[in-house]
């Protein structure tokens, strides 16, 4: 039995060891917290295959400039962190034009095709316990200009067979989600999308994996890699030596700092996200809701509601910044026509992992035979979960896929591998 050693317990390696105990490998999963606790906890568990684009967009650098030391914008850079991130926020420049974004479309689709698929399979195994709706995805925008300008850039996706999002007038938006303001003048619908609750689902596979001889090694975080003739042979733990087969690093935005230590160096920030949960709220929607103007979400789960939204580049904090959060409650204000209140409100915040790309890095370590990776997948981490799992399974287990992985290469940020030995 091959033993592997996943070092991050985030919802992509939750997923990914998920598939690779299916395979009846010998699994540890060794995280720097609690498995599903960071930036897989709080987002808005989206499973949205047509909104797999990437970060950079055409038309985005003026936009980021304009926004950028507005705290309440949809994008804030702040200032103080400039420095610090001055290179890839050069090269996530570069990228911010239609020929990268729409190459970058067409590969992060490639890895979503089959989410819905997945996602069906693993609701009818009935082996993880989550919970899950299929009640679609709602755009609103205020005005009719922006619902034409993002129908047309989704129309991408009818390539992969996903269906075009479908037009709805002020009126169907009424009908449909009664809540909505009379400010809102148009819509769109994406009937096949469904949302989860992602601690649940986090949750779902922990108990699943160590109910299956899955060991956790929690709160240990991984201080060295020990590795020599183009193989790692154990990461250090303080103390503790780690020995396994294989080595899948899925640790987020921490994955750089680790590849550090073998040598490797590749660009990759937090990009801070909020979000705000809502128990027992006043209101009640029946669909999750994508205000397309200030690009924040509102979720409607089991008697709560979650409003999530905001990319800001900060740095590795995990700061939670008021001015930000009251800027989610504003957003939202502009969009129904009650304030959403409850018995309890719950702010969170988490750090995706961004590259300047906008794709994740998936697959072997270069040089370094029986190490593999899978982490920065931005803000669709837990809609590309499970394609992820089952592409690195596969590639651990038999060396291939069936996805065309070369555009997620870590190769395409190194111009040359410095090795230590």
């Amino acid at each position: 039995m091959t033993k592997i050693a996943v070092i991050g317990g985030g919802m992509i390696g939750l997923a990914c060891s998920y598939y690779l105990k299916k395979r009846h490998n010998e699994v540890v999963i060794i995280d720097k917290g609690i498995p599903g606790a960071a930036c897989s906890a709080g987002n808005a568990g989206w499973i949205c295959p047509t909104l797999s684009e990437p970060v950079p967009a055409p038309g985005l650098v003026s936009k980021s400039l304009k926004w950028m030391t507005k705290r309440d914008s949809p994008l804030y850079i702040k200032p103080t962190a400039i420095p610090s991130i001055s290179n890839w926020l050069f090269q996530f420049w570069k990228n911010c034009n239609e020929e990268s974004f729409n190459k970058g479309f067409d590969a992060a689709l490639e890895i979503s095709k089959n989410t819905l698929k997945l996602f069906d399979e693993l609701e009818s195994e009935k082996l993880i316990q989550f919970e899950i709706h299929h009640k679609g995805l709602l755009f609103a925008f205020l005005d009719k200009k922006g619902m034409e300008e993002r129908f047309e850039e989704l129309s991408i996706v009818n390539k992969v067979g996903l269906p075009l999002p479908i037009v709805k007038s002020k009126q169907d938006l009424q009908l449909m989600e009664p809540q909505l303001s009379e400010n809102v003048e148009a819509g769109l619908f994406l009937p096949s999308e469904r949302h989860v609750r992602p601690e649940s689902l986090s949750g779902g596979f922990y108990q699943w994996l160590k109910e299956n001889g899955v060991e956790f090694r929690t709160n240990t975080e991984v201080t060295d890699i020990i590795h020599r003739n183009g193989r790692i042979e154990a990461v250090v733990c303080g103390n503790e030596r780690i020995e396994a087969d294989q080595f899948l690093f899925t640790s987020g935005v921490w994955a750089n700092q680790l590849m550090k230590k073998i040598g490797y160096h590749f660009p990759m920030t937090a990009g801070k996200g909020y979000s705000i949960t809502i128990t027992s709220p006043n209101i009640t929607l029946s669909h999750p809701l994508y205000l397309g103007d200030s690009k924040t979400g509102v979720t409607p789960y089991n008697n709560t509601i979650r409003i999530a939204g905001t990319m800001e580049l900060s740095g590795l904090n995990e700061n939670i910044d008021e001015r930000r959060v009251q800027g989610l409650r504003n957003s939202v204000s502009k969009y129904l026509k009650t304030p959403i209140k409850g018995e309890k409100e719950v702010v969170w915040t988490g750090m995706r992992p961004m590259t300047p790309d906008g794709l994740p890095i998936l697959g072997p370590i270069p040089e370094i035979n029986n190490s593999f990776i899978a982490a920065g997948h931005a803000m669709n981490g837990v809609s590309m979960s499970l394609a992820t799992g089952l592409i690195m399974s596969q590639l651990i287990s038999e060396g291939r896929t069936d996805i065309e992985i070369g555009p997620f290469s870590l190769n395409r940020f190194l111009s040359k591998p410095v090795l230590t030995t």
